[in-house]
């Protein structure tokens, strides 16, 4: 078994993951009728918030590796670091990327998005999910203990979130809390959302949006990448 079928199956076995992958956004965005109006709604908000934690629960057996030692057994054998990473990088996206399609067909039955709408919706979240991807390989680097490694990130995320934009509308904060949540993902996520339902798709300022989470999805795996790890 490659470890991208390894770590895949690994992922979706977890009842955390599936909740939180699949039955509360199906929920979301069949029940929260108004909040995911193409002009506005706080579903958009909530749905990325609760796709953070997904994208983490995805990639988090990387931490289980480390912990159980299986990072180690696996790289004595012919699979290089770079190959185990890459495998479980895409392990973790390919799933938020599917729950997102499914997501956003249903936007465009359900809620009358249109197909660009929908694609920036897509593009948007799928690079969200990317950066939390690479944010739980830097969980992996400083935390041995998964217990201490969920509680401290449950602890950050809610704090991006509310400082970022996704539980408090940036609007609503004062200017030193805006500029504080900009070296934070989910404060781009919220600018990129924000922009999409009230200017529309693939603005100026959507496509900057989602350079900045591209640039942090990179950092992220660039540092989650070093040799410690196993």
């Amino acid at each position: 078994m490659t470890v991208f079928k390894y770590a895949l199956r690994r992922g979706l076995m977890k009842p955390v993951s599936l909740i939180s992958n699949c039955v509360l956004p199906l929920v979301l965005i069949l029940v929260m009728r108004d909040g995911f109006e193409m002009d506005g709604g706080t579903g958009f908000f909530l749905l990325a918030f609760l796709l953070m934690f997904g994208a983490f629960m995805m990639a988090g057996g990387i931490q289980a590796d480390k912990q159980d030692g299986v990072t180690v057994r696996i790289l004595a054998g012919p699979i290089t670091f770079r190959s185990y990473l890459i495998q479980n990088f895409f392990a973790g996206l390919v799933p938020m990327v599917v729950l997102l399609l499914i997501l956003g067909s249903i936007g465009l039955g359900l809620h009358g998005w249109n197909i660009p709408f929908t694609a920036a919706f897509v593009i948007c979240l799928t690079l969200l999910s990317a950066t939390m991807i690479g944010l739980s390989f830097v969980w992996a680097v400083l935390f041995k203990e998964k217990e201490a490694s969920l509680v401290a990130f449950t602890l950050i995320v809610m704090l991006m979130g509310m400082i970022g934009g996704l539980m408090i509308p940036q609007g609503n904060m004062p200017p030193v809390l805006r500029n504080i949540g900009a070296i934070f993902p989910p404060h781009w996520a919220a600018r990129g959302l924000e922009e999409l339902i009230t200017y529309g798709p693939f603005t100026n300022m959507y496509w900057l949006s989602m350079l900045a989470l591209a640039m942090f999805t990179i950092a992220l795996l660039a540092y989650g990448s070093k040799r410690r790890l196993a």
